[in-house]
């Protein structure tokens, strides 16, 4: 008998740091993500500090995924825009948890945040076009593609992703179905 993985959500903590060195150092983990490769010494405490404050500052909302009480990775919605309500979706696992639909889960308690606690009206994303399960977890949270770009920046110079979004309307239908008579009330 399969025993189904609990997956939860939290805002970061300190304590969270030496768990995020260890996946965020992983080659697998870096080699898709804005993760920086060789991933620094003090790269996790570094990262954890940031979030926090980004939580303080309501400028980003870090959270730890946390699955069967162990911390297996992190989702974050950066670069919120409180006028025009959208936020920005991005994620990362520990290579031992992938295939588990477990980023899948995250992504969908990190956008069920924004559009419930945060009243955005619009949450983005992106992947590598190398990075095809990265698509799926958007696509099964309801994310749709919305167009492609090169990246410019060092780590991924020319190389093709897909931009994705998905709206509030789209996200309540997706959860509510036709049990929701005024999703604006």
């Amino acid at each position: 008998m399969l025993v189904k993985e609990i997956v939860t959500i939290r805002p970061v903590r300190i304590e969270d740091a030496k768990i995020v060195q260890e996946y965020a150092s992983d080659e697998l983990v870096s080699c898709t993500t804005n993760i920086p490769d060789p991933y620094p010494r003090d790269g996790g405490q570094s990262y954890v500090n940031k979030a926090i404050k980004g939580w303080i500052k309501k400028k980003q909302f870090t959270f730890s995924i946390i699955v069967n009480n162990v911390m297996a990775g992190n989702v974050s919605l950066n670069i919120p825009d409180f006028d025009k309500h959208t936020i920005q979706c991005d994620y990362g696992i520990s290579s031992s948890y992938w295939g588990r639909g477990i980023a899948s889960e995250a992504v969908s308690l990190a956008v069920s945040y924004a559009f419930q606690h945060l009243n955005m009206k619009t949450v983005t994303s992106a992947c590598l076009e190398r990075n095809p399960a990265s698509a799926r977890v958007l696509e099964k949270n309801g994310f749709v593609e919305t167009g492609k770009f090169v990246y410019n920046n060092e780590k991924f110079k020319e190389e093709l992703a897909h931009r994705f979004e998905l709206t509030k309307e789209t996200w309540l239908k997706l959860s509510f179905g036709d049990k929701l008579t005024n999703p604006d009330a």
